[in-house]
This record gives structure tokens, sequence and C-alpha cells, in this order.
């Protein structure tokens, strides 16, 4: 499906991006030029799944973490060769972690896919601007507010998804209890 291969795409370029990141200022045009495609392949996965009616469970899956590792190595790129706060993306790293597994567990018990939210794509948005302007060596006053905004998304993304998942968990033990109270008086 074409959806999925672009979000496969997304990844592939990771190793091309580094590379122009790693060679500084002098390649910063190839970089940016590489985030452009990598956001497209973003907007047109998407668009492509809904739009050919190709949105599928792995879609769901791959199109998220395909972000996820993105990002991650566009961010560790950044963290070591243009000095991007390395709390930063501990705190993505973490908050992504946790939705993964967390995710993974609705997943495997539910067969429920935890779709990226409102917040997430936010935090997403945030963060790619943010390393923009690690990549375009935008003044230091920009970089910093970005920095901060980018903490705060990856907060409130954090709870937002938390409060998701403890919806799910109570619902499942509401129905459970209701599946409980039914077969009960089936007796």
């Amino acid at each position: 499906m074409l959806a999925n291969s672009l979000s496969v795409l997304r990844v592939l370029l990771i190793p091309f991006l580094l590379y122009f990141i790693a060679q500084g200022p002098a390649a910063q045009y190839q970089a940016v030029l590489l985030l452009l495609i990598a956001g497209a392949t973003d907007i047109g996965d998407g668009w492509v799944a809904r739009r050919y009616n190709q949105v599928s469970r792995l879609g769901k899956i791959l199109d998220p973490l395909a972000d996820k590792i993105f990002l991650a190595c566009l961010l560790g790129g950044l963290v070591f060769w243009r000095d991007l706060p390395l709390w930063l993306l501990g705190m993505l790293f973490a908050r992504d972690v946790a939705i993964v597994l967390v995710g993974g567990l609705f997943l495997r018990s539910q067969g429920l896919v935890i779709a990226a939210n409102r917040w997430g794509k936010y935090t997403t948005f945030c963060m790619v601007l943010t390393a923009l302007s690690y990549v375009i060596e935008t003044p230091a006053s920009l970089r910093t507010g970005l920095v901060m905004a980018a903490a705060t998304l990856v907060v409130v993304s954090s709870l937002s998804y938390a409060q998701l998942a403890l919806r799910l968990l109570q619902r499942d033990r509401t129905e459970g209890q209701l599946g409980w109270i039914k077969r009960y008086q089936r007796k």
C-alpha cells in the first residue's frame, strides 16, 4: 500500500538527513529539503490512506512509529552536532517509550490501536520547528523559546495520553464488571 510505503520512506530518509546535519551550515539547505520531504510523506501517508481507502491497522501503527523513529533520530543528531538540549530529547524519548509500551499492551489485550491525538500532533509539529531552528541556526532566543514550547507540549501530550489510557482502563474494568453481572443474571 502506498500510504505505508510513505511511512517507510520517512524512516529511510534518516541516514541522509543525519549526514547533511553532520556537514554543518554548508549542507543546511539539503537538510531542510529532506525535512520538507519527510513532512510531505507524513502528510501524504494520511491523505493517501483516507483518499484511497487504504486505512489499515498496520498503517495506524506504522505511521506514528515512523514519526517517533524519525523525530528521535533527528533530535539525536541535533544533540550531537548542533547542541540541542539532551534533556529535551530525553523527555520526548521517555514519553514515546511509554506510549509505545502502553499502546502495545492495549493492542495485545484488547486489539485496540491508540491513534495520535491532537496534543501529540502539536508536540510533533513543535518539535519539528525546534529541530528546524537548529538546522538553519536561528537566533538563540528563538531556539530557546521553541525548546520551552516543545518541552511544555511534551508534558501536556503525555498527560493527555495518560488520561486516555486511564479512561480506557476504567472502561475495560466497567465492562468487565458489567459482563460479570450479566453472566450472573443469566444463571
